[in-house]
């Protein structure tokens, strides 16, 4: 199992009840139900909001390296991808195991 962790930074102006992280966040949380290789998936803002913490969260789970692949390059990814880029700054790390 690879456990995909991301974390994302709305911009400076940006406020997570905006219309953009709305419905970056409804685009996120319907990905499972279009992108077969996604195993878990958990997705939301974050509740203990902090100047240093990130605001969004995302931990996922994927079969194999192979599957982990597959789903950066989904188009239903990547248009998610493409909601949140404008919005946000991003971090991500995978663990195996």
């Amino acid at each position: 199992m690879i456990t995909h962790v991301v974390l994302l930074k709305l911009k400076q102006g940006v406020a997570a009840d905006s219309a953009a992280a709305r419905t970056a966040h409804a685009a996120m949380s319907e990905l499972p139900a279009t992108v077969p290789q996604i195993r878990t998936w958990q997705c939301g803002f974050n509740t203990t909001p902090d100047v240093c913490g990130w605001d969004y969260v995302l931990v996922s789970g994927f079969d194999s390296r192979e599957a982990l692949e597959a789903y950066f390059v989904h188009p239903e990814h990547l248009k998610v991808v493409a909601l949140w880029e404008p919005i946000s700054d991003l971090a991500f790390a995978d663990l195996d195991g």
